[in-house]
């Protein structure tokens, strides 16, 4: 009989073993994928139990069963830290709730709690946050013309780095089109042909202007605000091969800021104003205060903890219009951290914005970085005034900085944490989740570098995962042959669904509904139908963003049409069906309105035009030609096409081979590797390279090649954010149908191993020793016989070690 031991953490941060009854039950359920319920991600958990309301045990709960008790009463709306022990040897850790108290004759009796793993921090941490909860401050930059341009062509700078922020080539209004005629041509505002007054007229008035675009952030910098927030306490391992947060598939995925339709800041407030105070200096009092290197930024250095009981330590900041700006209405808005913290709104006169605080220790006050924001849309000119006091020193202190007076005169500043979409932060993640099959675990291994921390990874490699990196998650192999209850055991098919289908929000821009009419199709989404399947209901994978289809512009000139030679051109455009004319404008306009759509996710490849000829039209400061630009893109990379991009490799076949491809003049070993494509381009047949076997040999999936055929070898992108397989829109092909879809990169290898017809879930109990019960991983696999499972999940009795085990045979 095993000794349970259950330490919980107390008021003071500490970790104290619990009384348990003795004849009580302790039954932990271990699961991280159910095959029944293939995209949620499960953690530890037990059966409630009970613990008796000993003396200790009132001392952990703090008297909970008495409310009577408010200050320092436990909070059991909030689970707390715990560990479980065998025999006083680490098991699990993870988190207690407080269910119940049962009282008998008024008095305690026991306390009814159940066990959760660590895994579940992720939602209890992150709560309802949404993104704009985060901090972005150190992204916030100028917003003009030379700002947007930067951004569109190399990323917006911030010290050296410049693909954390760029403006991806995503219209929200402005219809975009290439038309290089200088006469006869379009007319209509948006042309991305530059043109000077050489050879033709200049046509400035129709390029791209930097109001027509909006920023994107690069999801790795979502994952980094998350950690560095101290209120979540989450750490996510990194520097391993098999870490998705230092992926390929994720290293350059971007999520579009646009938090409402049209312009920067939404078409309703198109000419809203926005005003960062800054230069504050020195005006008086005790210059306790100190001012960051950009002067935007003002924090407290040196408040004590001792002082004045209950002294109130805060900042009040000012606004005093100008003359004749008295009426503009304004909103005046404090940041504390990078986060909105108040805000005093839609005032007109002299206001101010404060925040103070009773409670608390003093020091913790110090180094709070505060910011202030004016919005308004009118011009409004004004001078601002902050005054910052510590009432809890003795004597008390204040002191008063003030800047030049300030002008609103367009939005000159964005506020990345104003312009994320609105979206929770737990669903952001559950949606990257979903979207790449992905489980998340806690590390738990005290001698691991990594412990406490959350390590999240592909399904398939964690089925299957590497053996090398820091902290591998390499599975093991137990024999439980001699400690199964081989008396009875149930076997179960794995089929609980007919279907699965994979999806993204309903889709309301243009191109997407365009595609949906001509091909009675959603663009990027899955059906996966298993044959011979006749029971269950359909089951749904849907995430939470939008997707978009992108468009690579042809050069409306009639030769290049005919050429069928597409521009290095390609954009997006967030606009719906409605098409809404100007013809009476000047210039006149052929757009669509803009709609607002759910969060979008794409991949940005910054792109060199390659013809000086086809660069973009644009108009900022001056007339110019942009030669490169964040291209917003369905697949992480350009990947290439016999047809528009020069090929991994060419030539012509010197032999006949079944299968293969023999030229004995190439050197495939460097060059080629396995699912590439081959191009036939004598017959215009296609095949999968399935194998390099030499310099000069290839074999491949088709048999399509006789000697003397010329071909061309091409890559397709590695990974793409379709979950079906579609036309790539930049290399315009479909890779024979074999597209690096999510589906079939993330899905399908677990999805089509779980329908198949001899899968089974087979039910049986085991009496596990500690040594198995204390060591055991959820990729371990367990072998009976000579037969190898994996494991579906466990619930084991702690003190007696029987297990209920559910496995899946190995096929």
């Amino acid at each position: 009989m095993n000794k349970v031991v259950l330490y919980i953490k107390d008021a003071d941060n500490v970790y104290q073993a619990v009384d348990l009854f003795e004849d009580e039950t302790i039954s932990v359920t271990s699961k991280i994928q159910d095959i029944r319920d293939i995209s949620k991600i499960f953690t530890d958990f037990s059966q409630s139990f009970t613990l008796p309301a000993s003396k200790k045990n009132n001392k952990i709960f703090r008297h909970f069963y008495n409310y009577f008790i408010s200050e320092g009463a436990f909070d059991a709306r909030k689970k707390v830290d715990a560990v479980l022990e065998i025999n006083y040897i680490p098991f699990r850790q993870g988190k207690i709730f407080l269910n119940s108290v049962k009282v008998k004759e008024n008095k305690p009796f026991a306390y009814n709690v159940t066990f959760f793993g660590n895994t579940v921090t992720l939602k209890d941490s992150l709560g309802d946050d949404e993104l704009s909860q985060l901090n972005f401050s150190q992204f916030n930059h100028s917003y003009g013309t030379d700002e947007v341009r930067d951004g569109l062509t190399t990323g917006v700078d911030f010290s050296g780095n410049t693909t954390s922020i760029i403006y991806p080539l995503i219209s929200h209004t402005k219809r975009l089109y290439f038309d290089s005629r200088n006469s006869g041509g379009h007319s209509l505002d948006g042309n991305l042909h530059f043109q000077s007054t050489g050879g033709g007229s200049n046509n400035e008035n129709l390029a791209l202007e930097y109001t027509d675009l909006k920023p994107a952030i690069k999801a790795k910098e979502i994952i980094n605000a998350i950690e560095d927030n101290p209120k979540y306490n989450i750490s996510f391992v990194t520097g391993d091969d098999d870490d998705f947060f230092d992926s390929d598939a994720f290293s350059n995925l971007y999520l579009w800021l646009s938090r409402t339709k049209g312009v920067l800041g939404g078409a309703e407030s198109a000419e809203e104003k926005i005003k960062v105070l800054e230069d504050w200096q020195y005006d008086s009092g005790d210059n306790f205060v100190s001012i960051s290197s950009d002067g935007q930024e003002v924090f407290f250095t040196d408040i004590p903890d001792s002082g004045t009981p209950f002294g109130s330590i805060g900042l009040n900041c000012t606004i005093t219009p100008s003359g004749g700006y008295e009426n503009v209405q304004y909103t005046i808005q404090m940041y504390r951290e990078g986060v909105l913290w108040a805000e005093t709104s839609n005032v007109t006169g002299t206001k101010a914005v404060s925040y103070n605080s009773y409670f608390g220790l003093g020091s913790s006050w110090n180094d709070i970085r505060w910011k202030f924001i004016v919005r308004s849309n009118s011009q409004f000119l004004f001078t601002p005034s902050l005054s910052m006091f510590d009432l809890r020193s003795s004597p008390a202190r204040s002191q008063v900085l003030d800047c030049n007076p300030s002008v609103l005169t367009a939005q000159s500043e964005v506020i990345i944490s104003e312009e994320v979409p609105k979206m929770k932060i737990i669903d952001f993640l559950s949606g990257i989740f979903n979207m790449f099959n992905l489980t998340a675990f806690f590390i738990d291994d005290m001698n691991s570098p990594n412990f406490g921390k959350i390590k999240v990874m592909k399904l398939d490699e964690f089925y299957t995962p590497t053996d090398t990196g820091s902290d591998a998650y390499p599975s093991n192999i137990y024999d439980i042959t001699r400690y199964v209850d081989s008396s009875e055991t149930d076997v179960e098919a794995t089929i609980p669904f007919s279907e699965i289908n994979f999806n993204y929000q309903k889709a309301k821009t243009l191109l997407m509904k365009q595609h949906s009419e001509a091909f009675n199709s959603e663009f990027g989404d899955e059906e996966f139908r298993p044959d011979g399947v006749d029971r269950g209901k359909p089951y749904n994978v849907k995430v939470p963003f939008e997707h978009f289809k992108f468009e690579r512009l042809f050069d409306d000139n009639s030769l290049d049409i005919a050429s069928g030679t597409p521009t290095d051109i390609q954009w997006g455009y967030s606009a719906g069906d409605n098409f809404k004319p100007q013809p009476e404008a000047d210039p006149k306009t052929g757009n669509y309105e803009p709609v607002l759509t759910k969060p979008m996710l794409f991949y940005g490849i910054n792109t060199t035009i390659a013809s000086v000829f086809r660069y973009i039209n644009w108009s900022g400061t001056s007339h110019q030609a942009l030669s490169t630009y964040w291209r917003p893109s369905n697949t992480n990379e350009t990947g290439s096409n016999p047809n528009y991009n020069l090929p991994l490799e060419l030539g012509t076949t010197t032999s006949t081979t079944t299968n293969k491809l023999v030229d004995s003049s190439q050197n495939f070993l460097s060059t080629v590797e396995v699912g590439d494509f081959v191009s036939n381009t004598t017959d215009s047949t296609l095949a999968l390279v399935t194998a390099v076997d030499s310099d000069t040999t290839l074999s491949l999936s088709l048999d399509i090649f006789v000697s003397g055929e010329d071909y061309k070898v091409y890559r397709k992108p590695a990974f793409t954010l379709n979950f079906d397989n579609e036309v790539d829109e930049w290399n315009l092909i479909d890779y024979s149908g074999e597209t690096s879809s999510l589906f079939s990169k993330f899905y399908q290898t677990y999805i089509e191993d779980a329908f198949n017809a001899k899968k089974r879930i087979f039910k049986l109990t085991a009496h596990l020793p500690n040594s198995i019960l204390l060591n055991y991983k959820m990729n371990d696999r367990f072998k009976i016989g000579d037969k190898v499972f994996t494991i579906n999940s466990i619930n084991s009795n702690l003190k007696t070690g029987e297990s209920k085990l559910e496995l899946l045979n190995v096929l």
